[in-house]
């Protein structure tokens, strides 16, 4: 298997709305978008946003990256915190009524080490909402997007589709999604218990955990999941709170956080999809960056107690430092007890497990997918099938999605001939040096899709 907007803080007044107001898609035509949306850099990682006041506005919604967001009466937002490269910013009037504006144009500013001493603003329309074109009239429970319904390609022969998140919006929508990653069908991060996986070194940011001790820490220190109205990108950057003292397992928030060097995030759709059979789908692109674990996988329902083969189909899998490579694979157990993991058995499709072209997958977006039927998985690369398996284990039981991106591992610290960095064991990544030359990559993913047979 596998495994950000910085911390944004408001200077301003900031009038959080009540869950009783009027959503943000509730745009107002009475009232036009701010204007002459700018901003400047201040001081190091410091950005000061600003724009001209709206008549009849009473509060403007600020989306910092496309995934912050604060309300404030000012006309003026400072975020802090932030890492070197690209930040956007786009803002939302809104009236006494809390009714909506249309958003802004988008300001872009580079923030460089340079102290405030170079800004760079780019101003560029926002992209236009596709027409949704005839949805349906069956409930899907918040499990489709509205989107793909005008979209050409989320459709399948003999399929129908059940799920679906464009992400086009400006946030996670958690009909959809957890932001917590379960492993083996047993909690990670709730009771307050959390684990280290596969020898990893990230720590997931739980933005929709129930724990309030995880949200008033983590979220500040750093969002994984970025939009920017057309794709959401998962991206890891450096813990501020990392340590260097390594060595536990498991244990509360308090012992794991410190110990690990990187923040990431992952996307589950546990309790909220999962299905037996069908054909999924994603649009990714993958980083290139020595130490990035992406993965777009499915995943076991059941938890031990409830009766589990902890089946895995991985659907994409790649090390960053060999972003030629892409792995697909399937993983299940016998004999899995609430008291014993079971007999692992690791099945690697026909030809291969490993799937390159020549292609460098971190460059451009590809499509990643796998049909699923009694007995049999093919896995496929832009709509061509690259691999395949026949085993009567994959009908076991119900599996979800999961997409992720992890940092590090056991598997990156393997030999080379079995995709690993090769690296001496006192040199294991990652070392400080790869701390230190972080440059804060990113899982981008523009759409995820689900069918089942007609």
């Amino acid at each position: 298997i596998g495994g950000g907007s910085s911390p944004v803080t408001n200077n301003s007044a900031n009038n959080e709305p009540s869950n009783n107001q009027p959503s943000n898609d509730q745009a107002s035509s009475s009232f036009g978008a701010p204007s002459n949306p700018r901003g400047s850099q201040t001081g190091n990682g410091t950005v000061q946003w600003e724009w001209d006041a709206v008549s009849g506005a009473s509060n403007y919604e600020v989306a910092v990256d496309g995934a912050q967001y604060h309300v404030t009466s000012d006309t003026r937002f400072t975020s802090n915190g932030l890492w070197n490269g690209e930040h956007s910013m786009s803002v939302k009037a809104i009236n006494n009524n809390w009714q909506y504006s249309e958003q802004s144009n988008t300001v872009k500013v580079i923030v460089s080490d340079n102290g405030g001493n170079t800004t760079n603003t780019q101003v560029s329309n926002p992209q236009p909402t596709p027409i949704v074109n005839n949805p349906p009239p069956q409930d899907d429970n918040g499990l489709i997007d509205p989107q793909s319904w005008g979209m050409p390609d989320a459709s399948r022969e003999g399929y129908e589709l059940v799920f679906s998140d464009e992400f086009n919006g400006n946030s996670l929508n958690p009909a959809r999604w957890n932001t917590q990653l379960r492993w083996d069908g047993e909690f990670n991060g709730e009771r307050y218990e959390y684990r280290v996986i596969n020898g990893e070194d990230q720590f997931y940011v739980n933005t929709l955990a129930e724990d309030q001790e995880h949200l008033n820490v983590v979220p500040q220190l750093h969002n994984p999941f970025q939009f920017d109205g057309n794709r959401l990108a998962i991206r890891a950057v450096r813990n501020p709170q990392y340590t260097g003292n390594r060595g536990l397992t498991h244990g509360p928030l308090r012992d794991i956080l410190p110990q690990q060097p990187f923040l990431s995030g992952a996307l589950t759709t546990y309790d909220k999809f999962n299905q037996k059979y069908g054909y999924f789908e994603a649009r990714i692109k993958i980083p290139s960056a020595t130490g990035t674990f992406p993965a777009f996988w499915l995943h076991h329902q059941n938890q031990r107690s409830q009766g589990t083969a902890r089946t895995e189909i991985d659907i994409m899998e790649n090390l960053g430092h060999a972003p030629w490579y892409i792995y697909n694979s399937f993983h299940y157990f016998t004999n899995v007890s609430t008291n014993y993991g079971g007999d692992d058995h690791f099945i690697k499709p026909y030809p291969s497990g490993q799937f390159s072209n020549g292609t460098n997958f971190s460059e451009n977006y590809h499509t990643y997918a796998v049909e699923w039927s009694p007995g049999y998985v093919a896995y496929y690369l832009d709509g061509q099938r690259i691999s395949e398996l026949w085993n009567g284990a994959v009908d076991r039981e119900n599996l979800y999605i999961i997409m992720n991106l992890a940092i590090g591992g056991d598997w990156t610290n393997f030999a080379t001939n079995s995709g690993g960095l090769g690296r001496a064991g006192n040199d294991h990544f990652p070392n400080q040096n790869d701390i230190n030359t972080w440059q804060n990559p990113a899982l981008e993913i523009d759409w995820v899709r689900a069918y089942r047979r007609r």
